[in-house]
């Protein structure tokens, strides 16, 4: 298992380079720089400066090399824990994910103090959020494709079928936009702006966690409702699968009721691959919150990156490509770890 695992963290290692290669290659095939886009901006700083300056700042900051010489810069930066400065917000890359330097939050006086502060950050606004649509996802489509799979063919099975992925077919942006004025403007049921309300630092803990809830309610439903039906339907197939094995037929032939055949032996051995597809949702969840933090205002790394691209921020761009690619990664060897467990024949590949 150990050499197993080992050979797959080692192949992760070229696939990371190529990645991050990849997209430092097509951030600098884009027209302009940070500079350029500051002077069409209207940045007075930047847009009074001679040529000769603007050269000069260009040089300084080795942008007038070549994209390789660029990225092997970038690359031994990274090696060394030094992700760079953010051209737009003038700090370090870490600090901007975090709102403040990464070691004084380490230092909080008390664990409440220290998550408070995470949440604070553009990085765990980003975490909660899809966190919550995570979570929402499992607490909705695993008793829906369970439900399906015990009543399978009947009305239940169908029309929850026919229902998802009716659901499935809709655009988030497009649903965001109609909860926005259905349930915010019209109903004014949840907020919609934002990540908390005014005069937060104020509430007690109960109040603050509510408030957090009601503003990140329809941003997560907006993420999760699209997998309803993918996880729901794989979640039936799996089970399904397991409901047709011998060892079924004998727990049910020995007089054990139906809920005991299907949450004490079914159910277990149907939440590997269950369990597997879940490791997989959350770099999609990640990358599908880009759009929706935008439409929201919700202050995390998604409202950033769409910034980072306008302004031609390199630093934070290859920052959040580098997360997004260390999540997939992690994902899928997560994947690989649940199916050696659940299978030895795979370690041997």
């Amino acid at each position: 298992m150990l050499n197993y695992l080992t050979r797959r963290v080692l192949l992760m290692i070229p696939t990371l380079l190529l990645i991050t290669a990849v997209v430092f290659a097509v951030v600098k095939l884009a027209p302009g720089n940070p500079f350029s886009m500051a002077q069409s901006s209207g940045e007075a700083a930047v847009k009074q400066m001679n040529p000769e300056d603007y050269q000069a700042l260009l040089t300084r900051y080795g942008l007038d090399r070549p994209w390789y010489i660029q990225y092997g810069r970038w690359l031994k930066g990274v090696a060394t824990g030094a992700m760079g400065d953010s051209f737009s917000e003038r700090r370090p890359v870490t600090e901007v994910f975090f709102n403040r330097p990464l070691n004084t939050l380490m230092k909080e006086g008390s664990l409440w103090a220290a998550l408070d502060q995470l949440l604070s950050s553009k990085f765990g606004a980003t975490l909660f959020l899809n966190a919550l649509a995570l979570l929402i996802m499992m607490a909705v489509a695993l008793p829906i494709g369970l439900r399906a799979a015990a009543k399978h063919g009947g009305w239940f099975d169908r029309a929850s079928g026919a229902l998802l992925y009716a659901l499935y077919s809709l655009p988030n942006f497009w649903v965001a936009v109609l909860l926005i004025l259905l349930v915010g403007v019209k109903l004014q049921w949840l907020p919609f702006i934002g990540m908390r309300s005014d005069g937060f630092d104020e509430m007690g803990l109960a109040a603050k966690a509510v408030d957090l809830l009601k503003h990140a309610a329809l941003p997560a439903l907006c993420l999760s409702y699209g997998g309803l039906a993918f996880v729901s339907r794989f979640a039936r197939g799996a089970l399904l699968d397991v409901l047709n094995q011998d060892y079924i037929r004998t727990a049910r032939a020995k007089g054990l009721g139906e809920g005991a055949v299907l949450y004490r032996h079914a159910l277990r051995n149907a939440m590997i691959p269950i369990l597997t597809l879940f490791g997989l949702m959350l770099p999609a969840l990640i990358s599908g919150s880009v759009i929706i933090e935008q439409i929201f205002s919700w202050p995390g790394l998604g409202q950033m990156y769409i910034k980072a691209i306008y302004t031609r921020d390199y630093p934070l761009i290859m920052a959040e490509s580098l997360l997004g690619t260390v999540a997939v990664l992690l994902s899928n060897l997560f994947t690989d770890a649940a199916y050696a467990v659940a299978d030895p024949r795979v370690r041997m590949e």
